[in-house]
């Protein structure tokens, strides 16, 4: 199988690239850099130039695209969403017109808007599944929005098969993740702390923690790179930034996985998914926990065990996706 990679040389781009190498995939990478260390076919592009994209995925039975600005704050707001849309329409655009019907894109978490939003909300559900409502305010959450809404408009138009993968948090190495084990530890041992008090004192502390939160969110902190509050401890800031990524976590290595079952399996439509380990990263007891850190939030059946609060069913189900490395082997 012939895959063109789009950012092939970003780092989530090149590690994909080497994993497919390994796996016997043909390669052609495409990247605004001008030249690249691993042994493929390369090609500079500039995604937002039509025209020249068009050659490069011409050739090419699947297409995985990767290009995009990764966050806020990494470039101008306008410069985020041209980007990240206006590259996808154009990646999606040439493979109609050439007939490649099979795209994967990456997506992520934040297409719903929870984590970087300027304005808070609080979620309906959980766990979270890829029928969420999205309630994005921020550019590069946004721009995520848009990318599916690209995937279903090019499959309803043209039949590009495609699936917009929703990466966890994390999305590192697991020798990396590893590192950072005693922050997850440091949040764990607060919530431990908060489930001894009175019920009223938990629910005041909680209410506490997320009014600075969600101050810092409606500052624009990341988009402004304004750090985080003085109002919140170390291990505070980290439960909330926790609680806003739903306690989700993938390891680059499995998100590599992820993306190569997504490219070969076979599935007609668009389809978001959620690429996220089964555990939450506190490695705690999901029903106690969201009682504590999503007390208004609705319950949707069982929570049991340590089960994440984003569920994976769908890309289990569509794409044959699970995890190997679980959140109790980096973070219990």
């Amino acid at each position: 199988m012939k895959v063109l990679v789009t950012g092939c040389a970003g780092r989530v781009g090149e590690a994909v690239t080497a994993h497919l190498v390994s796996q016997g995939f043909d390669i052609r990478g495409v990247d605004v850099a001008e030249s690249f260390g691993l042994d493929i076919e390369y090609r500079p592009c500039d995604l937002l130039d039509s025209e020249a994209l068009k050659p490069h995925v011409d050739g090419v039975d699947v297409v995985l695209h990767l290009a995009a600005i990764p966050a806020p704050g990494r470039g101008a707001n306008a410069d985020i969403f041209k980007i990240n849309t206006a590259g996808t329409f154009n990646v999606f655009d040439a493979c109609a017109q050439v007939g490649v019907l099979r795209v994967v894109v990456a997506s992520s978490i934040n297409a719903i808007g929870y984590y970087f939003g300027a304005v808070p909300f609080e979620i309906d559900y959980l766990p979270v599944d890829e029928g969420h409502p999205k309630l994005t305010s921020d550019a590069y959450s946004f721009s995520k929005q848009v990318t599916e809404d690209i995937g279903a408009y090019f499959w309803q138009r043209d039949g590009v098969a495609n699936a917009c993968l929703r990466f966890g948090a994390g999305l590192r190495p697991v020798e990396e993740l590893r590192g950072q084990r005693d922050g997850f530890v440091a949040a764990r041992g607060l919530v431990e702390r908060l489930l001894e008090t009175a019920e009223a004192d938990r629910a005041l502390e909680m209410a506490r923690m997320r009014g600075a939160y969600d101050e810092e969110r409606r500052k624009r902190m990341y988009e402004n790179k304004l750090g985080r509050s003085p109002d919140l401890a170390d291990e505070e800031h980290r439960l909330m930034s926790l609680r806003h990524n739903y306690f989700s976590f993938v390891t680059l290595e499995d998100a590599c996985r992820g993306m190569e079952l997504a490219l070969t399996a076979g599935y007609k439509g668009s389809h978001p998914l959620f690429i996220v380990d089964r555990e939450n990263t506190l490695v705690m007891n999901a029903a106690e926990l969201a009682n504590l850190v999503y007390p208004d939030v609705d319950v949707r059946g069982e929570l049991s065990g340590k089960q994440s609060f984003v569920s994976p069913e769908k890309a289990k189900e569509l794409i044959g996706f699970e995890t190997e490395m679980h959140a109790s082997e980096l973070y219990g």
